[in-house]
Formats: C-alpha cells, sequence, structure tokens
C-alpha cells in the first residue's frame, strides 16, 4: 500500500458538494470544530508492531476541505505531528446516517523506540468508514499509510488500523 489513499484522496476532491439519484444522495461535509480521538494497531512491515493512540483537530473548512491538526504516538515512543486536509462524505444505508472520510497530511516523524522510517518528512493518507449519531457524535474504522513517499532512499512505510471517535464542537 503505498500512494493509493493520497490518490484516492485527491480522486474524491474532484467530487462537487454531492451527488443524488433515486433514493440516495452523498453530500459533503463541513467538520469544522471537530476533534477525534482515535487508539489501533500499528503495521510495519505486515506484522502487528505496537498500539497508537491519535488525536486530531478539524479546523474551519477551505474551499473544499477541512485543515486538520493531527498528532499522534506509539507505545515505543514515535511520534507523529502533522497538518493536511481532510474530506468528508455524509450518506445513508438503509436509513442509518453513514459517512466515508479521506485525509491526507504531510507531517514530521520522530521515531524515538519505533521504527526508522528513512526520512523526518512523512506523508500520511487514510480513509474511514463510520456511523452518525445525534449531538455531533461519529464513530468510525480508519486505516491509513504513512511513508516518505520515496523523497528518501530509505522509505518502508507504516500503516495503522484505528477506532476513531468524533465529537462535533460548533
Amino acid at each position: 500500500m503505498k500512494g493509493e489513499f493520497a490518490i484516492l484522496f485527491w480522486i474524491m476532491s474532484l467530487m462537487g458538494e454531492g451527488i443524488e439519484g433515486e433514493g440516495w444522495n452523498v453530500q459533503r461535509a463541513d467538520m469544522a470544530g471537530q476533534v477525534t480521538i482515535s487508539s489501533g494497531i500499528v503495521q510495519f512491515d505486515g506484522q502487528n508492531w505496537g498500539q497508537e493512540l491519535r488525536v486530531t483537530r478539524t479546523l474551519d473548512r477551505w474551499k473544499r476541505f477541512n485543515p486538520v491538526l493531527d498528532f499522534s504516538i506509539t507505545e515505543k515512543g514515535g511520534a507523529w505531528l502533522g497538518l493536511g486536509l481532510y474530506q468528508q462524505f455524509d450518506f445513508e444505508i438503509a436509513g442509518v446516517p453513514a459517512f466515508a472520510g479521506f485525509s491526507f497530511a504531510p507531517g514530521v516523524y520522530m521515531p524515538g523506540g519505533d521504527v526508522d522510517l528513512g526520512f523526518p518528512i512523512e506523508f500520511r493518507s487514510g480513509v474511514e468508514f463510520g456511523v452518525r449519531f445525534r449531538g455531533g457524535w461519529q464513530v468510525s474504522l480508519s486505516y491509513d499509510h504513512r511513508s516518505n513517499g520515496d523523497i528518501s532512499p530509505v522509505n518502508p512505510g507504516m500503516e495503522t488500523l484505528q477506532l476513531r471517535v468524533s465529537k462535533a464542537f460548533n
């Protein structure tokens, strides 16, 4: 999984504010003021490597995107701090309010006692699917990839699978 999520993010950015069909619609959401806390499994070289805790703050909408400030830390002390873009599309499945989210964020990675990813600049791109609740709460499952995009000869990459809980504070 190298750049597929980044490509998916940019393809989804081409979508307008929404699309409708007979009995269905998908709408681009403004997620300003959202705070997300997530935790999950770090995968490296195809193996479960440890746990990660992540906090994301979604900022005021800019064009089709919500900028995000993102921080994560692994149980082995690897930390990542990024500033990027997030886009979310809301829809319903059998009457259940759901969503799909797409993110892309360059950031700085400090390995601590964790994996050396080859370069301090690492790009994190991912996808999440979840359910929306009243009061601005959301619960989702996300999968993302982090690598330096081959700007360094050493580029092993790292993935995370996380359970995310979000709340919009507007």
